[in-house]
């Protein structure tokens, strides 16, 4: 019988004395309201013209065992309720699995079957279960957990886990994988970290491991990586270093598509982001960042655009800019004890053009925050031709989108 890495972990908590340790419970509900507009090309069979209202809400379960020695636990449920127009559900269906986990219960629980593409769907996530072991030398992490690489702000090109994608509404946490982990200091200022995710259903093609090693050697922080996932081998590595106040980063990675099944050198990439962050004083602090992010996997030009959807770093490797050359950047102020707000942009360089993200958010009482924003993507729409979209730009193909949220933390 095939078990969950993450059933592996709540089993083996399960099986440990319950007097011992204190057992802590948290969690939240967000409710978001979003005005969409998809960016069709009207009279397209199978596409969408808006703008549509969708809702969704989200109900949140923490658990946190910790056994007052060298064993921890947690775990974390969630309910998503999603209400939106036919029309729209049927044109943008979600996926159905999530990556890198053995297996999962049935994702919706109504209706059973057919819920990533119904207007009205309730949808169940085990997205934590792990077992955390830290005797003195080292930090064993087992089940499902967490992962997360690089240190850039807009796209990340060592993270070929899962990855946020720029222009997410909700980046607080990161989706759950199954995985084994194991974090040791290296000195006194560096850590080596080792991992494995066994795939869904224990098969070796869908899976991944990752070695990595990180160090500060003359005020630069440094980190060096290695990773296979899906049978294609990644390497790659960042930096951090403070200059005159600012954060200078960058962060690189290349793909060698096939390396341990089909080898497809034409599939190769090379990925890179740098850029500087900087806290100027007005408004009690104005956090600013700049970046340049290079895709070595991306098209020149939009004409190049539709065939990328076979490449092994769309397929395999979760990229998902088209062009080749970006610009991103943002700053976000604390306006007062308990307003913020925060722009941030990217365009890109090759065709002009662009997306904006603003944002604001208000402590309304504790534990309670409202918020609202828009992403405004700017750029020539698909051109229709016969049955077909030609893309004009990149960001011409992205969703205009203006939301509401309402979240309470307990």
């Amino acid at each position: 019988m095939k078990v969950p890495l993450a059933a592996m972990a709540l089993l083996l908590a399960s099986a440990l004395p319950a007097p011992a340790g204190d057992l802590a419970f948290k969690g939240y509900l967000k409710t978001y309201l979003y005005s969409q507009e998809p960016a069709a090309v009207r009279g397209l069979p199978g596409r969408a013209d808006g703008p549509y209202v969708t809702n969704e809400d989200r109900l949140r379960l923490k658990a946190y065992w910790d056994g007052g020695g060298q064993l921890k636990a947690e775990a974390a449920y969630e309910l998503v309720y999603t209400a939106r127009p036919g029309p729209l559900a049927a044109a943008r269906p979600f996926p159905e699995n999530y990556t890198y986990r053995i297996s999962d219960p049935g994702r919706y629980l109504l209706p059973a079957s057919g819920g990533n593409a119904a207007s009205g769907a309730l949808a169940q996530n085990l997205d934590r279960a792990f077992l955390t072991w830290s005797p003195r030398a080292f930090d064993l992490y087992a089940g499902r957990q967490p992962l997360a690489f690089g240190n850039s702000r807009a796209v990340n090109p060592m993270d070929v886990i899962s990855p946020f994608r720029y222009g997410t509404i909700d980046t607080e946490e990161r989706q759950g994988v199954d995985a084994l982990r194991v974090k040791a200091p290296w000195g006194s200022l560096g850590e080596l970290d080792a991992g494995w995710l066994p795939g869904r259903d224990w098969a070796a093609a869908r899976g991944a491991g990752f070695m990595r090693a990180r160090k500060t050697v003359g005020g630069t922080d440094l980190t060096a990586m290695a990773a296979a996932f899906r049978g294609n081998l990644m390497g790659g590595g960042d930096l951090a270093r403070d200059i005159g106040g600012a954060t200078f980063r960058a962060e690189a990675a290349q793909v060698w598509a096939g390396s341990f099944s089909a080898r497809r050198p034409g599939d190769d990439f090379f990925r890179l982001t740098t850029g500087v962050e900087y806290n100027f004083s007005p408004l009690g602090g104005l956090d600013t960042w700049l970046e340049y992010h290079y895709n070595g996997a991306g098209a020149a030009s939009p004409a190049g655009y539709a065939a990328l959807a076979s490449r092994t770093a769309y397929r395999e490797a979760d990229v998902y800019l088209l062009g080749r050359h970006y610009a991103s950047g943002g700053t976000s102020a604390q306006l007062s004890a308990l307003l913020s707000a925060s722009l941030s942009a990217m365009a890109n360089l090759d065709d002009g053009s662009f997306y904006l993200f603003p944002a604001a958010e208000w402590n309304a009482a504790e534990n309670l925050y409202v918020s609202a924003g828009a992403l405004l993507p700017s750029g020539p729409r698909a051109r229709l031709e016969g049955l077909s979209a030609r893309p004009a730009s990149e960001f011409g193909l992205y969703d205009k989108v203006f939301y509401a949220s309402l979240r309470k933390y307990f």
